[in-house]
Order: structure tokens, then sequence, then C-alpha cells
């Protein structure tokens, strides 16, 4: 290995000086095979130098993210019980009895985010490992003149594989940009001569949104690790045509299953633009199988199993070799596209619906940017759907309320949480999202039944919009119930032409507490508390139309009704005549929205309560972060 970052990597020596006495290649040269490495390096040339050294001598690398602080490395090697730890100050021997002999021939433990859960640590074979890197390699024409180049951090299974196992191991010069830079990844690579080159959707959108030269000699990108929507798929075609092949596969089968062919430009259209873009056709040997909808991979390039886990990974693997990946997908065309990971498919009251799908229907009805759809838990459906925006305008938030034939029961600007890969962490998303539904009968009785009391005041000479505009949308049958909010209406009836004196003004006070304590005033404060503990805060209802602080004014919690310009809410004209207030425009949670993040909250949303067809209002809230709860707000890489 010569030259400085970026830099071609070629085929055999990986070091152009001598190994010192300190050198990791060194002390690394000193170990019995099998014996366990951690590494915590920055991207670059001393990681590709160290995890193939470790490769060469048979030795078990455990890559590790840099950024992994000392108590994390420790605890990793104590699982692994690791004789050396490698780090920027060089190899240190970890003093823990190396316990493990040779294990079938293992090359690497790669071990998980832990987004979803406990780390667990993915056994890698050399074998497997190098049938994967052979294929992959195969596939996109890897060899001595055909330059490939990545700008993914090795420590990641995608570019370990095949980008450093596979150049390596066919001759072929390797450029690594160690960090990520557009206009410098595309520089190098056309420096290089380049013909093929990696990268992910979380790049690629800066990619795009740079828009560098497309580099001479190269020929596609190759993007995996994450969903590439067909929003960024246009921007990118929009910029630099078809040249873009989507890849899919899990660490647990070594990295790549699937590579889309490379498609002309109509092909492309149809399969990237027009739908969501599938990840592709499976590699040689690779089989694929759906399982009520979920994907099933059996390939020569699986793991051996989670390191000291054979509960999870006997859950994992059948016995017959297939590996449940745990995502939904179909097939199109002969390739295979994703719906989503099947702990993050809506259930919404037994109607399926795949966050992915939801997210090009609402890019199709012109959303932009990035969003994510989540499941919001609901007690009546089971789940309802949920929207996390980012730097969208609330109007177009607002636009796809009203236009969406799925509405999302809750939105919540900011907040938006992904892996270092750029997968949207759903299931963490939506922990601070709530719903609730009222029975549309049980409001469609109160319904007309406040219509019948807006008649009967008509009729009697009373003038009023918002009677007017409730008699308006149903007919002056009244109907019985035994609910308080009934007899707060006969109330109405009965004394909206009497005389204010200090006797009705008790009445009218008693009458509106009672209403805020009953339904349907009092869901509006249940859904508020429960917001409020998603949170982290618990407390009591929150009066409906009360702002309520929790934290010192950290998360600030706001019941309320439905807005002044939509569909006649029949409790507007009883509280405007109980507590004296008018029906003005206040309730407009689009214009509270709006108010709340330009007083600079980083997350802002709404759970919409809706009984069927009618909007009744909803809940508001808005959060900064703070030492002890921040976990729900922000935007993550």
């Amino acid at each position: 290995m010569t030259g400085t970052d970026p830099g071609a990597l070629g085929h055999g020596t990986r070091t152009s000086v001598p190994p010192g006495p300190h050198s990791p290649v060194r002390t690394l040269a000193e170990l019995p095979p099998g014996a366990r490495v951690v590494v915590r390096l920055p991207n670059g040339r001393a990681l590709a130098d160290t995890l193939l050294t470790c490769f060469d001598l048979g030795l078990v690398a455990v890559p590790l993210h840099p950024r992994a602080s000392d108590r994390a490395a420790r605890d990793i090697a104590e699982r692994v019980s690791a004789t050396v730890l490698v780090d920027v100050g060089g190899p240190h021997p970890t003093g823990l009895p190396d316990v493990h002999g040779p294990t079938e021939d293992l090359a690497f433990i790669m071990f998980t985010s832990g987004s979803t859960g406990p780390q667990k640590g993915v056994m890698l074979s050399r074998r497997a490992v190098l049938g994967n890197a052979a294929r992959t390699a195969s596939l996109h024409g890897l060899m001595p003149d055909r330059p490939h180049g990545t700008c993914l951090p090795l420590y990641h299974c995608n570019a370990l594989v095949m980008s450093l196992l596979g150049t390596y191991l066919t001759g072929t010069p390797l450029t690594l940009q160690a960090a990520f830079d557009p206009a410098g990844y595309f520089a190098a690579l056309d420096a290089t001569g380049a013909r093929t080159a990696s990268i992910v959707p979380a790049l690629l959108a800066d990619l795009v949104e740079a828009g560098p030269d497309w580099p001479e000699g190269l020929e596609y990108l190759i993007t995996a690790a994450a969903p590439l929507t067909s929003d960024l798929a246009r921007r990118f075609h929009r910029r630099y045509g078809p040249r873009l092949r989507q890849g899919y596969g899990l660490t647990e089968a070594v990295n790549f299953s699937f590579t889309t062919p490379l498609l002309d430009d109509a092909e492309f259209r149809d399969q990237y633009l027009e739908h969501v873009p599938p990840v592709g056709a499976p590699l040689p040997d690779t089989e694929l199988r759906l399982e009520s909808g979920e994907v099933w991979i059996r390939t020569p390039d699986l793991m051996t199993g989670y390191w000291q886990d054979s509960r999870t990974t006997a859950a994992t693997v059948t016995d017959d070799g297939w590996l449940r990946t745990g995502d939904l997908g179909e097939l199109r065309d002969g390739l295979l596209v994703l719906r989503g990971r099947a702990g993050e498919r809506i259930n919404r009251g037994g109607e399926k619906h795949y966050p992915l799908d939801l997210e090009h229907s609402w890019r199709r009805a012109g959303l932009s940017g990035t969003f994510a759809a989540v499941a919001v838990d609901e007690p009546t459906l089971g789940q309802d759907v949920g929207l996390i925006a980012t730097e969208q305008p609330v109007a177009a938030v607002r636009e796809l309320y009203e236009r969406a034939p799925l509405r999302p029961t809750a939105f919540q600007f900011g907040g938006f949480l992904s892996t270092s890969t750029g997968k949207p962490r759903r299931k963490a998303m939506s922990r601070a999202l709530a719903a609730r539904r009222l029975a549309p009968a049980r409001y469609e009785q109160l319904l007309r039944h406040a219509a019948a009391t807006a008649h009967h005041l008509l009729r009697s000479g009373a003038e009023d919009p918002g009677l007017r505009a409730l008699a308006a949308q149903a007919d002056d049958r009244p109907r019985a119930g035994d609910e308080p909010v009934f007899g707060a209406f006969d109330f109405l009836r009965e004394h909206w032409h009497s005389e204010d004196d200090t006797e009705l003004s008790r009445a009218k006070a008693r009458w509106h507490e009672t209403l805020l304590c009953e339904w349907p005033l009092a869901v509006h404060g249940e859904l508020a508390a429960e917001v409020a503990a998603r949170h982290g805060y618990e407390g009591p209802p929150v009066p409906f139309g009360a702002e309520a602080r929790f934290g010192d004014g950290t998360l600030l919690v706001l019941p309320h009704g439905p807005a002044a310009d939509g569909a006649r809410w029949p409790l507007g004209p009883l509280l405007a005549f109980l507590d004296g207030s008018g029906e003005g425009g206040e309730t407009d949670r689009w214009t509270r929205l709006t108010r709340l993040r330009d007083r600079g909250f980083p997350t802002a949303g709404c759970s919409v309560l809706r009984a069927g067809r009618h909007d009744l209002g909803g809940v508001l809230w808005a959060r900064r972060p703070d030492s002890g709860q921040n976990e729900h707000t922000g935007v993550t890489g």
C-alpha cells in the first residue's frame, strides 16, 4: 500500500515501510491462528492493512466503529476473549485468556449496531467471505485493469468483503476514500480510472446535491445497505442517468445476496422511478424463498452463527439452512422488491401497510425530502400510521394530510433517526407517537343530538353562525343518550335565551368542568397524558384547551379542538356558551405547529383524534432536548 488517502490499494504487499518493533503487523504475526483481534481504527489505509494482515495470518478480526468507547471496546474484547486490541495508539495486549481455538476457520466477528436490541456477534468463516467476495467481484468485473473505489467504512461488511477483500483477492486496484466528500470522491475515482464504485443512499443524496462531474471511466455506482427511494433515484437519474445498481444483503449472509442488473434508460425509469426500486436478482448459488411475505435466503455464504448465542442462531437459521431475514418482500419482473421489516409492517385493524409503500405514495402525492412512515400504537385498530418529517414546511405536511388517501394519524417534525448506514430506525421513532380513535357510531349520535339542538334554537330565533353551520350537517331528529355531554346540550337548549345571572353563571361553570372530565373531551386529556408518558413524563390527564408544561417547559402538551375552517365541531357552540369564549381560529393545529417551529423547538408534533370521517382535533406537543430526556429529539445521521 502506497500513497495517501484516497489512494490505490493493490494486490500484494500492503506497506512500503518495514514493520517496526511496535507495529500492528509485527505484533499480529506473533499470534497463533484463531486468536481474536479487536480492531478500532478510523477508516483508511491503516485499517485496511490491519484487516488484511489478520486475514492472511488466519486471525479472527473483530472490527469496531472508531468512535466506540473504551468501555464498549473492552466489553467486546471480553466477550470474544480477544488477545489484542488495535487502535490509533497501536496494538495493546488485553491480558485476557485465549480460551478459544480456531472456530470453523473463522475470519471475522461482525457486531451489529444493537439499535433494535443487544449487539449480536455475526461469525463469518473464511469460506463464506471468500465465496461472497469472489461472487461479487465476478459480478462487477473486478480485475487488475478495472479499478474499483469505495467511500464506505471498512469496519462494515459491505466495504470489507466486496471492496477490500474482493479487490485484494483479484489484484484489483482499490481507491479508498477515508472520509466522504462528493467532489473529492469523484475526483479520486476519475484520477485512478475506477470502473465501479460503492456508495449508500445517505451519501448518494449528498452526491446528487453537490453534482460533481461524472468520472470519465466510471461505469456505474453500486448502492446498498439502506433503502433507495424513487425520489432519490429520480434526482440521480436527472443528473447522471441510469448508472446505478442497487443490491441487498445482510451481514448474516456476508454482505450481498442480490444485485440489480445494469438497466438501460427505459428499464431504469420503469423499475426505479415509477415503482419502489428493486434490490435485484439472487447471486449465483443463492436461493430466495418468500415465506408469508418474509424474505428467506439460502446461500453458501451463510454465517456460522451468532457468537455464543445458539438460541438466536436457531431462531434465525432453519435446520435446512434458510436465513430468516426479517425483511418483507415480493417479486416484480423477476427482481426482489423490499417492503420493509416484518416488525415494522403496520397492521391497521387487519389492513397490512408497508412503510416503503406508504412513503412511495406520499412522494407521489408531492411530499419531498427525508421522512419516514412508522407504526403508531392505537387501542382500537391495534396500530395506525405515523409520519416523521424533517425539513418539510408545515404547509407541505398539511397538504399531504388533507389529500392522501390514508392520512397519518400522528405526525412529528424532527426526531428522524437512522442507523449509520442510513436505514430508518422506525421502531425507535415510533416510541414518541401515540394515537387514539373514537367510535364513529357513538360520535355520530352526539353529532345528531347537537344538530337537533341547533335546529331547535334557530327556530326559536337564535342567530349564531356556529349553530347554523352545525344544523347544516344533520337532520333535526334528536338522538337520546346517557352521556353527560347530551345533558350539556339539553342545558344549552334550555338556557340559550336566558339572561345571565349569578346562578346561571355557576351552572355554566359546573357544566364546563363536567365536560372536561367526560367523553369525548376526556379522551383528549387521556391522549395528552399518553403523549407525555411516551416522552418520559407521568402525570394526570391534561385538561382540554390547556397547555401543560413538563420538565420546566422541556415538553409542552396541548389538547386542542379541530380547525375553525373545517367541518363543524359539535362542541364548539356548546363550549363557547359555557365559558363565554368565541369560536376563533386559535385551535388551528397547523398555525400552532408553525409557531412552535418558529420558536425553535427541534421536535413538534400532533396526534389527530378522529371518529371515522370526523376530525375532532387532537393533541399538540413540542420538545426541547434536555440532559435526561433527549432521545426523542433532533435529527441523526
